[in-house]
């Protein structure tokens, strides 16, 4: 999959633009806030519809204007599709070759991406809801009826909570069964995703940190008796709502279920946010997101495109090279940015071309 071309009309602060990409390595230099991330971010909306710094639609528009555009050329199996995003303040409208896409399904694999920046990082320390994005995000990537499950469950959860919130518990046990079904089949894609990628993790941690640390990952949910959790997560998850009645009734909201789950990114058996320095946390993150490259390219026989957003600030010099040696013996377009093309080591790569960008300005 390659991304041959892009057109960008009134995002950010971007200028109107075409531009032309190599197949493997594009590099975007300049100075801070010039636009380079910007760039990526246009990339990853028109494989997502959605901004991975979790912006608004009125942030992506360039001031003053009503609307912004993006269109990608997307080389497939030797097929090449137009798809594009037209941004306007009340939503968004994906088009395939010029038609409208009525599903999204549909849309998503059109343009398969996964992003690596500095807001990846911040994962490890941060919340357990940046972490359950990150997880439903990856799953998704690879299996597009994920989303109506999530969006199944959190619908659910919403009719369930106003139930709660209004304090009336008529219907209330047929949103709990609903809610202890769709629930169960989120937490079983999640495990099994894990699981999948749990070998992948540990291979890609060696190759970029270069020593014999060993990366895992667990499912961390609330719901007790863990050995049932798999074989059994619905009955338990019902278990768990009926226990929680009166706390539920008590704070307005449903206390239990996948939604609150956590994942736990381990390192030697340790957790990662507690026993390792900031270079271990770049480097897991990173290889977590190989993982879910190497998944997506063996679910689909491709590899997705790879966006690196400021790499060399978050790996010093040895990780960094590290990766770049094996980012070149991998078939797949990557996307860099960086505040200098010293900081990059592609001096052997392959079809690698650079963009300097200027007040927004891209000058090939």
């Amino acid at each position: 999959m390659i991304l041959n071309k892009i057109y960008i009309h009134s995002f950010r602060n971007l200028e109107e633009t075409e531009i032309s990409f190599g197949s493997r390595f594009n590099v975007f230099y300049g100075k801070n806030a010039q636009g380079k991330t910007n760039l990526l971010e246009s990339i990853f909306l028109l494989g997502t519809m959605k901004s991975f710094r979790m912006a608004r639609n009125g942030d992506l528009i360039k001031w003053g204007a009503d609307y912004g555009l993006l269109k990608g050329w997307v080389e497939k199996e030797n097929v090449t599709r137009e798809i594009s995003l037209l941004l306007e303040k009340q939503g968004r409208k994906a088009k395939i070759d010029q038609k409208q896409v009525t599903k999204l399904a549909d849309f998503f694999g059109s343009l398969n991406v996964v992003v690596f920046s500095p807001e990846e990082i911040a994962m490890v320390r941060g919340m357990p809801d940046a972490r359950r994005r990150y997880l439903d995000r990856a799953i998704f990537s690879g299996d597009a009826s994920y989303l109506r499950l999530y969006q199944e469950y959190y619908k659910i959860l919403k009719n369930r909570n106003t139930l709660l919130k209004n304090g009336d518990t008529n219907g209330l046990d047929v949103w709990s069964d609903k809610l202890a079904e769709t629930g169960a089949r989120l937490i079983t894609k999640r495990i099994a995703y894990l699981s999948e990628i749990k070998g992948l993790l540990g291979d890609f941690y060696s190759n970029i940190a270069g020593n014999g640390e060993e990366a895992g990952v667990i499912y961390h949910s609330h719901l007790p008796d863990k050995e049932r959790l798999l074989a059994d997560s619905g009955a338990l998850l019902r278990e768990a709502l009926t226990k929680s009645a009166a706390e539920e009734r008590r704070r307005g909201v449903t206390v239990v279920g996948p939604h609150r789950d956590d994942l736990e990114f381990l390192l030697n058996g340790k957790v990662l946010k507690h026993h390792a320095s900031q270079g271990q946390q770049r480097s897991y993150i990173l290889a977590l997101k190989m993982a879910e490259i190497e998944y997506i390219r063996q679910r689909f026989d491709y590899p997705p495109v790879l966006l690196l957003d400021d790499m060399t600030s978050e790996l010093d010099r040895e990780r960094s090279r590290n990766l770049m040696e094996f980012l070149e013996t991998k078939q797949m377009q990557v996307f860099i940015t960086t505040t200098s093309l010293n900081n990059v080591m592609l001096k052997d790569a392959e079809n690698y071309c650079t963009f300097s960008i200027e007040s927004g300005k891209v000058l090939n």
